[in-house]
């Protein structure tokens, strides 16, 4: 009865420990149609939302969002964080292989004798694995540098759709404003060719200076369609790169409330830049984590020379014999081979290892000094555009005061304001070019600028789990 029992036991226990495989096919047009069916009136965003935010909005959806905010719905809706985020679990479910102890295993046989008074025989020789060196914890520790590394991956993997998002952004609000500058250029240009046609009306003036406004003023026009088109354009790429339809977005504005305001020269010293580059770069701490991976597989890799041990016991006995009980260990012999090979092996990926840090280092450091002078070249010129701008306007109102007084004619207030109009023109080129600067150097550093903003955190793990299902 007891050996019955035992028997169900051990099946039991075998079958119930049994992971279980669970299908789960890809239907392309269900995932069309989950992706199409992303709003923000879904309350699993608004509550995701709101526990990551620094921002507290009364009203949701929000009816403006700046690049925060935006970054916010991308950590839970883009796709791309999806595949960073499945290599960080394949590398915590390697971390379990490499905890798990070596099973035992059993060996038995059973035969003839060539004695006739117990022609049976039977054995049974169990093992039971020890292994040696701590290479158990060498695997371990070696999974758990491996999983760090995959965690900054992820952090890349978030880095690199804020730096898309911000510079979709960045060109959508600034595209904004030059659309704002040339519909303001084209009125004037409309009020300078109605003055033009009333002259050559009464023949104070030829053809082709009408002829010329009228050319003027189409290019001004043909710049306010292709910069519709342009503002279109981004604001469709910053809804895929948050991971949504652009209808997703349509009730929603964008907003940078410092877009006129760079961030001063004094606030991004070659030191303090250099030091939150060489820091908070993800991509230096991940290749420092691949680093003391190598060098642990190199120290499991060496204690591997030493072999493993295992106790194996033995019992056989026959019919009308005596019952035999044997007790010894097992292990192999390292005669032929001293795992020389795969230490070399890892002595090399070692190597590898290192000199891939010192070269993303160096290459760190070239981008940080290469950005910073980047970006105080761009924004001394925005002040010096800005300064021009300021000298225009103050020559504008006096050219008005002179209208008013009579002492100048409409033409000549509109060719001031014609010129400020181009000076606002430089403007705008010079502060796109400083804000594509100032993300140059973000990205050289990997980390929002100035130094005391931060950036969101990203969830290790699918937020839309719950709801949409693993991996989508």
């Amino acid at each position: 009865m007891f050996r019955y029992n035992f028997q169900i036991f051990i099946i039991i226990t075998f079958v119930s420990s049994c992971v279980r495989y669970v299908p789960r096919p890809i239907d392309p047009p269900i995932l069309e149609q989950s992706y199409r069916a992303r709003t923000l009136t879904d309350p699993d965003v608004q509550e995701f939302f709101k526990a990551n935010s620094t921002v507290r909005s009364q009203a949701w959806p929000p009816q403006t969002m700046d690049l925060d905010a935006l970054t916010l719905l991308a950590l839970y809706f883009s796709p791309d964080l999806d595949e960073a985020r499945s290599r960080l679990a394949s590398a915590e479910a390697a971390l379990t292989t490499a905890r798990v102890r070596r099973n035992p295993s059993v060996a038995g046989g059973g035969g003839y004798t060539d004695a006739e008074a117990s022609p049976y025989a039977f054995q049974l020789n169990p093992e039971i694995p020890f292994e040696t060196a701590g290479r158990r914890q060498y695997r371990t520790q070696r999974a758990q540098q491996l999983a760090e590394a995959e965690r900054f991956s992820l952090a890349e993997s978030a880095w690199r759709i804020r730096s898309r998002l911000r510079t979709a952004f960045a060109d959508h609000v600034i595209s904004t404003r030059e659309l704002e500058q040339r519909r303001a250029e084209a009125q004037i240009r409309q009020e300078i060719v109605a003055i033009y046609e009333r002259r050559l009306e009464v023949g104070e003036i030829s053809t082709p200076f009408v002829t010329a406004a009228r050319t003027d003023f189409s290019r001004v026009q043909l710049e306010i369609e292709q910069l519709q088109g342009k503002i279109a354009e981004t604001r469709a790429a910053i809804a895929g790169i948050v991971g949504l339809q652009a209808a997703a977005l349509n009730n929603v504005e964008f907003v940078l409330a410092d877009v006129e305001h760079a961030p001063a020269e004094e606030a991004l010293n070659i030191q303090s830049v250099q030091k939150t580059g060489l820091t908070n770069r993800l991509d230096i701490q991940r290749l420092l984590s691949e680093y003391a991976a190598a060098d642990t597989d190199l120290r499991l890799q060496v204690a591997r020379q030493r072999p493993d041990i295992a106790l194996a016991p033995g019992y056989s006995f026959g019919e009308g014999s005596i019952n035999t009980y044997l007790l010894g260990p097992s292990l192999i012999l390292p005669l032929f081979d001293r795992n020389r090979g795969p230490i070399a092996e890892a002595n090399a990926r070692r190597e590898a290892a290192g000199a891939r840090f010192l070269g993303a280092q160096a290459a760190a450091i070239t981008e940080i000094e290469t950005g910073l002078a980047d970006y105080r070249s761009s924004l001394r010129e925005l002040n010096q555009a800005q300064a021009t701008i300021e000298l225009v306007r103050q020559r504008q109102q006096t050219t008005e005061r002179q209208l008013n007084a009579g002492e100048a004619d409409r033409l000549a207030v509109l060719s001031v304001r014609l010129e400020a109009a181009a000076a606002d023109r430089d403007r705008l080129s010079a502060l796109r070019r400083t804000r594509a600067a100032l993300g140059t150097l973000e990205d050289a550093v990997q980390h929002p600028l100035p130094p005391d903003t931060r950036m969101p955190q990203v969830p290790a793990t699918n937020p839309r789990q719950k709801k949409e299902g693993p991996s989508r």
